[in-house]
């Protein structure tokens, strides 16, 4: 028996293309000159239901960053559509195909699921399900990298959220 399991940090990403909600097509290849988040999702998924405003807050804070951020959503357009709208996503959200093809060659087993991909194709990061932990540094990656002013931390106590929430 073979255990399917994420692709780790160190392993080169699979290139795929994928269209937006709205019917562009995006493109992995490597070589770009950017670097991208891709946050594997389920509409169905209450992890990633808890994840969505912050994944839409980390955007915010980076926008203008020569990143890639985008959603890849296990559901239909017209239902990866609306969730988007529910949790006020504005990064694009992708539509993985009939049977999953990019989930499954990135090794999901669980959503939600990020990835950071350095402009070469390497995952330098990954992480599964909510974890407060994961999010932050990931943040703080980012700013630096980029040179993002400010330190405004992700979350803040009012959020009254878990530590972490397996996916």
């Amino acid at each position: 028996m073979t255990l399917v399991t994420a692709l780790a940090a160190g392993t080169r990403a699979p290139e795929f293309s994928l269209p937006s909600v709205d019917g562009t097509i995006h493109r992995l290849d490597h070589g770009g000159a950017e670097t991208a988040l891709l946050v594997f999702f389920k509409n169905t998924c209450p992890t990633c239901m808890l994840a969505f405003p912050y994944l839409q807050r980390l955007y915010e804070r980076l926008e203008g960053a020569p990143l890639r951020f985008w959603g890849i959503s296990q559901d239909g357009p017209a239902e990866t559509e609306a969730f988007g709208r529910q949790f006020g996503a504005t990064f694009p959200l992708l539509v993985d195909g009939d049977g999953y093809p990019v989930s499954n060659a990135y090794g999901l087993t669980n959503v939600p699921t990020l990835f950071l991909l350095e402009p070469e194709g390497k995952i330098s990061r990954t992480s599964t399900g909510f974890f407060k932990t994961d999010l932050e540094g990931l943040a703080a990656e980012l700013r630096n990298r980029f040179r993002v002013p400010g330190v405004t931390p992700l979350f803040v106590d009012a959020d009254g959220l878990p530590e972490l929430k397996p996916g």
